[in-house]
């Protein structure tokens, strides 16, 4: 890794830089970030062998970028991953450390309260969109859902976590709070909910280290049906998504509309993930994050020929000024 160097820069929310104490005593840094539903983590371990260090206190509010300072292999840059609330403060020794562990910020309070509310005629932006008004979010809900009807819902003693993240296995969408919004996307879109085009990447044999390619159990089903109340009819009707092996679906829905949801979004996962692929990169790129395209080459035609998904991306950085990323791909 000669002439490549990395960095980050870590930042209160008061805005004081902490980047001119945190890089000269960094040991490690590690940042996972997933598609998920879990809160993107991150750790940071520092060298206090002076004892002079005065770690952020828990409850702390961070923001973090990271990237490659210089360098003639890499991409030249600081890319932001967002705000991060300390969870964990640790000291030990000898050597004497301080070990800082994080979990993303934008979870607030409220985010996680109980609810009950009904709502009616209505579309799944409206709800998703009062929903980050009240968690003082900014709504990012892609056109594709935006406008999706919804004759009746209920949140039914549920926080808004909760909510939204059955709305989001309802929808095959990503749906998690992230960088001061609420973020609500279909996995695998190629725009964000702005219109910008999400980033894809094209990786070699050659950028990397250790792999693993493998083909997942998978059952029979490769699409899904979702029964609803016809309250005309006063009998159950049914709907169905993806190919003729369909997975029944126990609950019965209220409405057309919502079964069609259901099944659709249940016939995309499973038509997701029969492979699954994992690689260490020699140069980190902290660019690359959950729900962005891949392509791979250099391995053989049945790996280069799928089309993949970034499920996970864990990118570490140590003293030296070395950045390493790993990622978990699925097909798509």
């Amino acid at each position: 890794m000669d002439g490549n160097k990395a960095a980050i820069r870590l930042t209160l929310d008061d805005g004081t830089d902490l980047s001119d104490k945190v890089n000269p005593r960094l040991i490690s840094l590690t940042l996972t970030e997933k598609r998920g539903e879990e809160a993107d983590s991150l750790e940071i371990t520092l060298h206090n062998h002076d004892g002079q260090l005065a770690p952020p206190r828990k409850g702390a509010m961070l923001q973090l970028a990271m990237g490659w300072e210089k360098g003639t292999d890499v991409t030249v840059g600081m890319v932001a991953k967002g705000r991060f609330k300390v969870d964990e403060v640790e000291r030990s020794g000898p050597p004497d450390i301080v070990s800082i562990r994080a979990r993303a910020a934008d979870l607030a309070g409220s985010y996680r309260e109980r609810r009950r509310k009904i709502w009616k005629d209505t579309t799944l932006g409206a709800i998703l969109t009062e929903i980050a008004g009240r968690n003082s979010l900014n709504p990012r809900i892609h056109p594709d859902l935006a406008s999706k009807p919804i004759e009746a819902i209920e949140q039914s003693a549920k926080s808004d976590m909760a909510f939204v993240r059955d709305l989001g296995r309802r929808y095959d969408a990503v749906a998690t709070p992230k960088g001061g919004a609420l973020v609500f996307m279909p996995i695998g879109a190629t725009t964000t909910a702005g219109g910008a085009s999400l980033p894809s990447s094209a990786i070699t044999k050659a950028k990397g280290w250790a792999w693993r390619f493998a083909a997942t159990a998978r059952d029979e089903y490769d699409g899904a049906q979702a029964q609803y109340r016809d309250l005309d009819g006063g009998k159950n009707q049914t709907v169905t998504a993806g190919g003729g092996k369909r997975k029944k679906l126990r609950r019965v829905y209220a409405n057309k509309a919502d079964a069609e949801a259901a099944a659709q979004g249940e016939a995309s996962k499973r038509k997701r993930g029969a492979y699954t692929f994992e690689y260490d990169l020699a140069y980190g790129d902290p660019a690359l994050i959950p729900n962005a395209r891949v392509t791979l080459s250099g391995w053989d035609s049945e790996i280069d020929g799928i089309s993949w998904l970034v499920d996970e991306a864990t990118h570490s950085l140590d003293g030296s000024g070395g950045l390493k990323t790993s990622i978990k791909l699925e097909s798509r």
